[in-house]
């Protein structure tokens, strides 16, 4: 083969792969990038709509077909989801996206042996493979084991082994000390272990690192943390009021009742739909009013001063 030959050649794998990447860039990419973007943004609508269009470039691009099943998943179309996941299996059995999103559908259902059956399988494969640049949501939905012990603690806490849960959050705030949804976590198995002060101070530092985040994963660890530091001040709270000593003990339980209710406001104010707040909400009135009833009168002593006074 003479020089103008090879150089002819080269020349072609280069118009190829440039060409190649240009659309891949333009075209495929630009589509995954969407349907990450609105994953993060929670949208699962427009997120379904992109990914959908990526598949009609690339029927099998990994991304694609775990970004479809995971815009189901958000929409609550756990049938349709399933069987986006089961496909993804099938077709690329050396990912664990397909394993770690099967696992998320069977949480989600209650199945909760299936779903631990998945993320252990995921995190497997995830261990044999080291993930490259897969995801959804901006990273969100990486594919690397810290994210599956991430699923596989939550799935502890469901099943309120909080012991188990401690110990895998325990490794990953360890190696990850900057990560808020870890912290979040670990603020949440030290509660079922009955652990309230290490509970308050852990939910304390996840709601100040995800202020960090300027996305809206970073509002959903702050405001789920919220929740958290209010549900264990509310049992803090309890059984603290002595009728015989009512002006020592009952102020003290309507400050912590007050930094509760602020807690909600300010997780409220996030915008995202946690729907056991208004329970807490509730649970907080009516310790209020319990109060009220074994010491009457003082509620009024430890309201702050009204603006203008």
């Amino acid at each position: 083969m003479n020089a103008r030959t090879v150089y002819g050649v080269v020349a072609a794998v280069l118009v190829l792969a440039v060409g190649g990447a240009w659309l891949y860039e333009n075209g495929l990419g630009a589509e995954l990038r969407a349907g990450e973007a609105a994953i993060a943004a929670g949208r699962p609508d427009l997120a379904e709509a992109a990914f959908r269009r990526a598949l009609s470039r690339a029927p099998h691009d990994e991304r694609a077909m775990y970004g479809i099943g995971w815009a189901w998943h958000m929409a609550e179309q756990e049938d349709q989801a399933r069987e986006a996941f089961r496909l993804l299996q099938e077709v690329h059995p050396e990912s664990p996206l397909g394993y770690k999103g099967m696992g998320s559908v069977w949480m989600q259902e209650g199945r909760l042996s299936e779903a631990r059956a998945s993320f252990e399988r995921a995190l497997e494969v995830a261990k044999a493979a080291p993930p490259a640049s897969q995801g959804c949501g901006g990273g969100e939905q990486s594919v690397d084991p810290m994210r599956i012990e991430n699923s596989l603690a939550a799935l502890d806490l469901t099943q309120r082994d909080g012991a188990a849960a401690l110990a895998r959050y325990d490794a990953l705030v360890t190696g990850h000390p900057d990560r808020a949804e870890f912290h979040q976590g670990r603020a949440e198995a030290l509660l079922l272990l009955s652990r309230e002060d290490d509970a308050l101070k852990e939910a304390a530092l996840a709601i100040e690192l995800s202020k960090g985040q300027s996305d809206r994963a970073g509002e959903r660890v702050q405001a789920t943390a919220l929740l958290t530091h209010a549900r264990t001040l509310l049992v803090v709270s309890g059984g603290r009021v002595d009728i015989a000593h009512c002006a020592e003990t009952a102020p003290p339980v309507y400050a912590v009742l007050e930094s509760a209710d602020h807690d909600l406001d300010q997780a409220e104010s996030l915008g995202m739909a946690l729907p056991s707040l208004q329970g807490v909400r509730r649970t907080i009135i009516d310790r209020r009013a319990r109060v009220d009833d074994d010491c009457p009168g003082l509620r009024a002593l430890t309201l702050p001063p009204a603006a203008g006074n």
